[in-house]
């Protein structure tokens, strides 16, 4: 299946401090219209596509669920990339009438002193208030951001997940994108130690570690089921990132457009891109490109890119050698 995340608008009620979108207070001036992103949908539907509603803060789009019900209508996957805290049980109701099948909530803690630390006083409640509507009515899934600050409240979050009837925990590992560079990352060492913590959980809900592909090579030495699928860069493969102003991009994290809807037909951009292509044949630099696990990982793109100027080349934050 093909992932295309769309960000929906600049505005976002919050003001995370590693923000990816550098989300400010007010929408962007030149944000995709309506029937733009329509015509988008019409051209994702027949690649069996899902769309990801992001931002900032998508809520604050006055036509979110008139997009997400076009989506359906034309046979397209919509889900929705919330902070949370706008949610009631009135928008759950908006929800499920615009056909969204998944709405993903980001909490970085199970305790609002440390969510807030980072996204803002009174975040953590009232992301808790949007879950407790969303439960048992919509599927819903927490996005948890690693810091250094808050490692240490992965098992209470999870335990607050299951408690709260969460489908899934997604656990995303910074990329310094964004206000993400002002923001100290977890080491490498830290990274591959809760990989492994990550795997050896055996929880009611579903686990899984994003902007990570190593996650794989370690299912693969734990003889999991599912390694062939849970690891892995995706990003120019199956995963595309649409800006909100129509730029084209691997992912969110990966800077770099390689066109835009405004001015090409997003199928010429996904089958013709020199970017796209590099990231497919994965013809890698350093030690990703003689890894054995090349194809099951390949490093993570954008922070090759974040971190030494060459989307090709070594990720600097593998631990393994």
């Amino acid at each position: 299946m093909l992932l295309v995340a769309w960000e929906s608008t600049g505005a976002c009620n919050l003001s995370c401090s590693y923000c990816r979108a550098s989300a400010e207070p007010v929408p962007s001036a030149d944000e995709l219209s309506t029937d733009e992103i329509k015509g988008l949908i019409r051209e994702i539907a027949p690649l069996g596509a899902m769309l990801i509603i992001s931002g900032g803060e998508p809520l604050l789009r006055e036509d979110v669920f008139e997009v997400a019900r076009y989506a359906a209508d034309c046979g397209v996957r919509a889900s929705l990339a919330s902070n949370g805290t706008l949610i009631t049980p009135e928008i759950v109701d908006r929800i499920l009438l615009s056909g969204i099948s998944r709405v993903s909530i980001s909490l970085d803690g199970a305790r609002a002193e440390t969510n807030d630390a980072t996204r803002g006083r009174g975040s953590f409640d009232l992301a808790l208030r949007g879950m407790r509507a969303l439960s048992g009515r919509v599927e819903f899934q927490i996005n948890m951001t690693v810091t250094p600050g808050n490692v240490d409240e992965l098992d209470p979050l999870l335990d607050l997940a299951e408690r709260e009837g969460a489908a899934a925990v997604h656990i995303f590992f910074m990329v310094p994108t964004g206000r993400g560079r002002d923001v100290e990352s977890i080491s490498p060492e830290m990274q591959r130690s809760l990989l492994e913590r990550i795997a050896s959980e055996e929880r009611s809900i579903e686990i899984r570690p994003t902007c990570a592909p190593q996650y794989g090579r370690l299912l693969v030495g734990k003889e999991k089921s599912h390694a062939n699928s849970a690891g892995g860069c995706i990003a120019g493969i199956r995963f595309v990132f649409i800006s909100r102003s129509g730029d084209v991009f691997p992912c969110g994290y990966f800077p770099v457009s390689v066109g835009n809807i405004r001015e090409s037909s997003f199928s010429e951009i996904w089958s013709s891109s020199p970017l796209l292509n590099d990231l497919r044949e994965r013809r890698l630099r350093g030690r990703c490109g003689s890894c054995g696990y090349i194809r099951m990982c390949g490093g993570c793109r954008a922070r090759a890119y974040a971190l030494t100027g060459d989307y090709l080349e070594e990720d600097p934050t593998c631990a393994w050698r």
